[in-house]
């Protein structure tokens, strides 16, 4: 990938401010991993097709309009570090009809991951997040501008691609990282709250 010679990939500093970056924008953990940790099943990103999710094509970040796991792993051959994050929830709120916000600050930790490993020189950092940008930041449009209107996102700086049209593994995601998938119990003063996460990826060098 393109990007300034004199920053090095194995730079401690590089990726320990990603992952301080990471936890000042929300993500509860991050990690580094390796970019061929990340794998690619295609019969995850068809699941986006059948049974047809209810955001299929619905914007330009989503399928049927984004390369699709193919590229997705010929992309990978580009990169040899990634940045994998999390946020932590209340299981209610990740699996309540008000969990926008929740879904709408992954994306904009995944692009303000993606914009600071961009000025450290990584100009070719890609970011991934959860959930269709349409649903999370322009529901209240009738169309993605993208597709239909004047060719520009609306959220440019804040919207990113979705990993399940790329076939992304989030299993395997935190498994790299080293993270339980499973939810966990936190015992507060006023009883137990389940705990569920979402993550994104950010491919840096």
């Amino acid at each position: 990938m393109e990007r300034d010679a004199s920053v090095l990939c194995e730079t401690d500093a590089i990726t320990t401010g990603l992952i301080r970056e990471a936890l000042e924008l929300g993500a509860t953990d991050a990690a580094v991993i390796s970019a061929d940790q990340i794998v690619v099943d295609k019969s995850l990103a068809d699941k986006c097709r059948t049974p047809k999710c209810m955001n299929y094509g619905l914007s330009k970040s989503c399928p049927p309009h984004v390369a699709g796991p193919a590229a997705f792993k010929n992309l990978l051959e580009a990169f040899s570090l990634a940045i994998v994050f999390k946020i932590e929830v209340p299981s209610e709120v990740l699996y309540s009809g008000q969990n926008l916000e929740l879904f709408q600050l992954l994306h904009e930790t995944a692009a303000g991951i993606e914009q600071a490993a961009v000025r450290m020189g990584f100009s070719g950092a890609r970011a991934y997040a959860g959930n269709s940008c349409k649903k999370v930041f322009c529901s209240d449009y009738l169309e993605c501008r993208a597709l239909e209107g004047d060719g520009q996102c609306r959220n440019p700086d804040r919207a990113r691609p979705s990993m399940s049209g790329f076939g992304v593994n989030v299993a395997k995601l935190y498994a790299a990282a080293g993270w339980e998938r499973k939810g966990v119990t936190h015992e507060t003063d006023s009883g137990s709250i389940r705990m569920d996460s979402i993550c994104g990826l950010v491919l840096i060098c």
